[in-house]
Formats: structure tokens, C-alpha cells, sequence
């Protein structure tokens, strides 16, 4: 299994609503393969975001597409990271005129 290539297809994982990848948002704030292994961590901007469910699956898809079982965690955005986020999203927002609510 080529980790290199795994980890490159999930750089390229774009929001549902965002013209951004995941790890430019900072929502994926972590990954790493460790044997078989793909351990993420993903980090929200809010509690309970409904997309939320689909975002981490589009991770694990990608992973599990190649073999690795997929493990991931969860926390909240520090206040600067959700600052980046924000501003991210605001200047790749392709949901329509309103802000993500994500």
C-alpha cells in the first residue's frame, strides 16, 4: 500500500459547500498512517455541524478504498483556527450569498 498516495488523495478532499480543500480549512488537522492504519483528526469550527458526518466519511471512504482501516477523533477550533476558517470560507464560499453555517 502506498501511503504517499492515500495521503494525497485526501489533501484533495473539498468541502461540501467551500471551494476549499478540508486541510486548508483546517478541519483536517491531522492525519497520519501508522501501518495499516489512517488516524485523523479533524477539528470543527462548530458543535454540532450537520455536514459533519459527511465530511469525515469522505475521508474514511478514501482510506478504507485503499486498504487501511480508519480511526479519527474530534475537537473543537482554538479561536485562531476558527478564524482562519472563517476567513477561508468566506473567500471560497459557493453555497450562495449567505455564510456557512455550518
Amino acid at each position: 500500500m502506498d501511503t504517499e498516495i492515500v495521503l494525497k488523495a485526501i489533501d484533495y478532499i473539498e468541502h461540501p459547500s467551500i471551494n476549499s480543500t478540508l486541510k486548508d480549512l483546517g478541519i483536517l488537522s491531522k492525519i497520519e498512517i501508522t501501518g495499516e492504519v489512517v488516524k485523523a483528526e479533524f477539528a470543527l469550527p462548530f458543535p454540532n455541524i450537520p455536514i459533519k458526518g459527511d465530511m469525515i466519511g469522505s475521508v474514511q471512504i478514501i482510506a478504507e478504498s485503499f486498504g487501511f482501516k480508519f480511526l479519527y477523533t474530534e475537537r473543537l477550533m482554538s479561536e485562531e483556527e476558527k478564524q482562519h476558517f472563517l476567513e477561508v470560507e468566506h473567500a471560497n464560499w459557493k453555497g450562495g450569498s449567505a455564510a456557512c453555517s455550518c
